[in-house]
């Protein structure tokens, strides 16, 4: 429990563990592609855009092309990066140290007004960036290899965003980046990041890349990169059968046992399940604008049966919002069907000869979103709507291609599951609490409005003591499921990938860095 409690704890330490680097050529460049050490991946996610700036950008840090000052190891640790140490001076300023020897993959060296560059366009101008640091907040350099950066209020989420793998606090080329004007095709080969391998061909469904030989930290270990988007889960599966990929991302549980005895296929799984796969649901409407239905919604759900049966055992059961390895996890959610039934019966539901429940002749229909490109929300989708229906439930499924269009309109949907955890994809929980289930918040999809929460967001974000910080996060979890039923976790996830015969000792990330400069067969 104590190692991810350390990812919260990585506030106001010096952060000064020195990792060695390698002295770059005078003249770096990609290498040229090989025929014996290639990586083909099959994904269910588009790669929408090069420019960090923009959504979609977080694949570029999973698939080793962008790199963060800090990086989250795979126990939740904060580790130094791009940065040798980030030092909280006061509440409201900190001192950076960059390492040495670092090049962009155009050859160009890394230096405090570059990175002060890129850092200082994504505080002002990226939303994702916004939800760690108020767009006031300034990076300055102040030596070749030193900056400071400097926010209007104390904020204890700067180790977090600057290890964020999403597209918040990415280290790229400015110049390079705004040469393209906007098209992701022109920053393709421009060498704009500083990752083990540099981009040679983009489009949103295909991403090629080729081994960057002056890394920093060591050779790269693959010559060529291919990450293309395969949308149907058993083509991802069949590509690696057939040899036509060596890694497919986010298949279903259901994989487990279709490759049991398989020759041609490994299935793999993370160690750690941190990521939540959300239940939440639409508060500006009924049948979920009445906390007794979200009450007796919640009880209806048989959280063993999803963990166990339908998920073959590689999930872990949900008790609450966070994992029960999180110290400031609460375990305050659980199946009771005779409770749901009675909370129905209160709120003026009346039961049915068919099972389902009316109420001034409107049936208790729940619109229910999952997404396309995880298979296993659909799986566990089909499992809860023969659980629900045993409170009176009609549970009616859209497993939609583009969900958050579907739930961008309010009047399409009532509830949904995805894979929109209640941590990041780096373990941190306050992010996800900010965009989530603050007022406006950016992910804010059900339109959670409640001032305790705001107030309890304000406070995480100035607080850098942990226990306090834990404190927190537990009122938070009382007044979001206890008291108000308005998201609630179904399950817990563990990544899972299928591998060729070739890759099967591959390590699957439990912080999603799918591809480090070292990784290999």
């Amino acid at each position: 429990m104590r190692r991810h409690s350390r990812a919260l704890a990585a506030i106001g330490v010096l952060m000064a563990l020195l990792v060695g680097g390698c002295t770059p050529a005078a003249a770096p460049s990609p290498s040229a592609p090989a025929t014996d050490d290639t990586l083909t991946i099959y994904n269910s996610y588009k790669i929408a855009s090069l420019d960090p700036t923009q959504s979609g950008t977080n694949w570029l840090f999973d698939w080793g092309v962008a790199e963060n000052l800090l990086q989250v190891d795979e126990k939740g640790d904060i580790q130094p990066w791009l940065a040798e140490k980030v030092e909280r001076v006061s509440d409201t300023h900190w001192a950076i140290a960059l390492r040495p020897n670092v090049t962009f993959q155009n050859g160009k060296k890394l230096n405090a007004t570059i990175a002060a560059k890129a850092l200082n366009r994504q505080v002002t101008t990226s939303k994702s960036s916004q939800v760690y640091m108020d767009p006031a907040s300034k990076f300055q350099a102040t030596g070749d290899l030193t900056l400071t950066l400097t926010t209007p209020e104390p904020n204890a989420m700067v180790p977090a965003a600057l290890s964020s793998r999403d597209n918040s606090f990415q280290i790229y080329d400015v110049d390079a980046v705004e040469a393209a004007q906007g098209d992701s095709s022109r920053i393709a080969g421009a060498g704009a990041f500083t990752g083990p391998y540099a981009i040679t061909a983009w489009d949103p469904e295909n991403l090629e890349s080729v081994r960057y030989e002056q890394y920093w930290a060591g050779k790269p270990a693959m010559s060529t990169v291919s990450v293309k988007v395969v949308a149907d889960e058993q083509a991802r599966i069949a590509g690696v059968q057939s040899g036509q990929a060596d890694l497919a991302f986010y298949p279903s549980p259901d994989a487990k046992l279709a490759l049991a005895n398989a020759t041609d296929a490994v299935f793999l799984e993370s160690e750690l399940a941190l990521q939540a796969l959300l239940v939440d649901m639409n508060l500006t409407a009924p049948p979920f604008d009445d906390a007794a239905v979200r009450k007796a919604f919640l009880a209806s759900v048989d959280y063993a049966e999803l963990a166990d049966q339908v998920a073959n055992g590689v999930f872990d059961k949900a008790e609450g919002l966070y994992p029960v390895s999180m110290p400031y996890a609460l375990k305050n959610q659980a199946t009771d069907i005779t409770r749901a039934k009675t909370l129905l019966d209160e709120a003026g539901w009346a039961e049915g000869p068919d099972g389902y429940r009316t109420k001034n002749d409107a049936k208790l229909t729940v619109r229910f979103v999952t997404q396309a490109q995880g298979p296993e929300t659909l799986a566990l989708a089909s499992a809860m709507q023969a659980q629900v229906k045993q409170a009176g439930f009609d549970l009616q499924i859209n497993n939609a291609e583009d969900s958050a269009k579907v739930k961008a309109d309010m009047a399409a949907w009532d509830s949904s599951i995805g894979l929109n955890g209640s941590l990041s994809g780096t373990a941190d929980p306050i992010q996800p609490f900010l965009s989530r289930w603050t007022t406006g918040g950016s992910a804010n999809a059900q339109k959670l409005s409640n001032p305790e929460i705001d107030a309890i967001g304000q406070q995480l974000k100035v607080t850098f003591d942990e226990a306090k910080r834990a404190e927190l996060l537990q009122s938070a979890q009382k007044i979001i499921v206890e008291d108000n039923a308005y998201v609630f976790a179904g399950t817990y996830k563990r990544f899972l990938v299928i591998a060729s015969p070739a890759w099967k000792n591959y390590r699957v990330s439990n912080v999603r860095a799918h591809l480090r400069w070292n990784t290999a067969p």
